[in-house]
């Protein structure tokens, strides 16, 4: 794929007359940036306004009425107050910021954000609401414009555009699509670029029921646009009776880099991750092909996108997956709190870990927080009565007695799965820094690797900055899929993620280090105790994790190389720690560069 790109600058070159090369920065090969010779014109702009019928969108960042001429006291105090709300970061909540048509800057009519992402270490500072308001408001690593894509030859016309020009391309739809627990640094770096091309798919709403029948499977379906989030998902199909595999956060995209990159859910134990539901994918080539990838159809390509990683192919339009019968579902709420005896309150995390294969052998998906004192589960059984449950965790129950330990413990019933989430589960904030590392079944089925996982976690959350989110789930019935989910995930029975809360009271050198301490120390501590085979979820993952090929895609990560060299050979699609992005690097000016 490397040789590839290489060989189609060189025929660029021979193209070009001398004073119109690639940018060349000793042995690079660029994309251009603002204020470089060859950067579009303000007629070509004006001229690809035009041809996606007015819907070209210059960014305005959304921390603007904070800074300079701009400064408006009242809109900041509420930017302030808001700024780690997700939903400020893809649908403004006030009427007051931040996009202008190419024509008119309105911000009075202005509901959503195209550019807006909400990972405070790539915002840089550039333009957010704690900075001084005589700071300038930059761009940094926004991008410069965006088409409001309403369909494939929307997508089509920003690929030859940002192919022709030379410059960065980015796909975004809220911004945060990670993770299933909404603050994915990775996946929101994968939202942004300095000088880029954006292709803002929110707008692909559609939303179809479906009578589903292939040669692989006959049943009740959901065709989600790509802009479809997950509280829309669930909610479409709770009035349809049915229910589908999403997000532990409500806010995420669902066709996105979450299903993407395979997608955790509170159904997973059930049904399995979000990348195993799929049965066909509508997108746009690099080179404007409009196409659907089913397993029998463009199947390799169905195989990447499901699993193997978000904005890396082509651009997704739409996806199909599976939707179930909806019936009830039991949950359980349990919150430990630390008293007298830290020693005590750590034998009862203990206790937790070591019940949870079987809670989850019995049909239950989990989440939790972990803090230095305060332990909070939530637990949903999708086949099980209230009663039962009562039942199985009465042996923790029995052992939190023994240890004195103070704990809330509740049992509910619902009549639906919709019901169940909204009760437990909602939007979280954005701002964090954060690292990954899934837990083998094997790292909760003894004594010993339970103690050394118990040793690390106090470690790390005996820094008040950190805390835990942790999923148990078992999604090993779906190694039968044909996808290319991270194999590690078949034999994982937790997801546990590293996070530090962005502090915008102390300097963005402060809150650096402890993303340097994720890198450097907390997971390389979790990675001791679990073997570096068991590898990490990517889209909850440390951007800077080393050998992400093996981490993140493992064995599959040599089809996915040589299926992303087929279908992007220009290699258009760029995303941190995504297969093919080793051959390019970001400079500390943001341009990006072929090594």
């Amino acid at each position: 794929m490397l040789r590839d790109m290489i060989l189609y600058f060189c025929a660029v070159l021979l193209l070009l007359p001398l004073s119109h090369a690639l940018p060349s920065f000793g042995s690079e090969l660029c994309r251009y940036l603002p204020g470089d010779t060859y950067w579009p014109t303000e007629a070509e702009w004006s001229k690809l306004n035009t041809t996606v019928g007015g819907r070209l969108i210059k960014t305005i960042p959304l921390g603007s009425p904070c800074h300079g001429s701009s400064y408006r006291a009242a809109e900041c105090e509420y930017l302030q107050a808001e700024w780690t709300n997700p939903e400020l970061q893809y649908a403004q909540l006030h009427p007051y910021c931040c996009y202008s048509s190419w024509s008119k800057f309105d911000p009075l009519r202005s509901a959503d954000s195209p550019s807006s992402f909400g990972a405070p270490f790539f915002q840089a500072q550039a333009c957010d609401p704690f900075t001084n308001k005589s700071s300038p408001c930059e761009l940094g690593n926004y991008y410069v414009y965006a088409i409001n894509v309403t369909g494939a030859a929307d997508v089509a016309v920003g690929l030859a555009f940002a192919q022709d020009h030379n410059i960065r391309l980015v796909i975004k739809n809220t911004g945060h699509e990670q993770v299933s627990l909404c603050v994915g640094t990775l996946r929101v770096r994968r939202s942004s670029g300095k000088g880029a091309l954006g292709l803002w798919t929110h707008n692909l709403r559609a939303i179809s029921i479906l009578d589903y029948k292939s040669s692989l499977y006959t049943g009740k379906a959901m065709k989600v646009g790509s802009g479809v989030q997950v509280f829309h998902a669930y909610s479409a199909a709770h009035k349809a009776g049915l229910r589908v595999v999403g997000g532990t956060c409500s806010t995420i995209g669902m066709a996105g880099g979450y299903t993407q990159g395979g997608g955790h859910s509170m159904l997973s134990t059930a049904y399995g991750l979000a990348a195993d539901q799929v049965l066909e994918w509508e997108a746009v080539l690099a080179d404007g092909t409009h196409l659907t990838a089913t397993p029998t159809e463009n199947a390799d390509l169905y195989w990447a996108l499901s699993g193997g990683g978000g904005g890396t192919y082509a651009v997704v339009l739409s996806m199909t997956i599976k939707a179930y019968a909806d019936s009830p579902v039991a949950g359980a709420m349990l919150q430990i709190k630390e008293t007298s005896s830290s020693d005590n309150f750590w034998e009862s995390v203990e206790a937790i870990h070591a019940a949870m294969p079987t809670w989850i052998d019995m049909g239950a998906s989990t989440a939790y927080v972990l803090s230095n004192g305060v332990l909070s589960l939530q637990m949903l059984f999708t086949t099980r009565s209230a009663g039962e449950v009562k039942s199985i965790l009465q042996p923790l129950v029995e052992k939190l007695d023994s240890l004195s330990a103070e704990y809330m413990l509740n049992i509910t019933a619902f009549g639906d799965y919709h019901t169940a989430f909204n009760n437990y589960f909602g939007a979280y904030p954005n701002s964090q820094v954060q690292g990954n590392r899934l837990i083998p079944r094997s790292g909760l089925t003894s004594n010993t690797s339970i103690a050394a996982l118990t040793l690390a976690l106090r470690e790390i959350v005996s820094n008040p900055s950190f805390y835990i989110l942790g999923v148990g789930i078992d999604v090993s019935t779906g190694a039968f899929v044909p996808n290319a989910v991270f194999p590690g995930w078949r034999n994982a029975i937790a997801s546990l993620e590293v996070i530090a809360n962005w502090d915008y009271n102390v300097s963005y050198a402060e809150n650096a280090e402890h993303q340097r301490l994720i890198t450097d120390v907390y997971i390389p501590s979790l990675t001791a105790v679990t073997g570096p085979e068991s590898g990490a979820y990517m889209n909850e993952a440390d951007f800077q994790q080393p050998d992400f090929q093996s981490q993140f895609f493992g064995e599959n990560y040599a089809a996915l190389r040589a299926i992303k060299g087929k279908y992007d050979p220009q290699g258009v699609f760029y995303g941190n720690a995504l297969v093919g992005s080793e051959e390019w690097v970001v400079g500390g000016d943001g341009r990006l560069c072929l090594v």
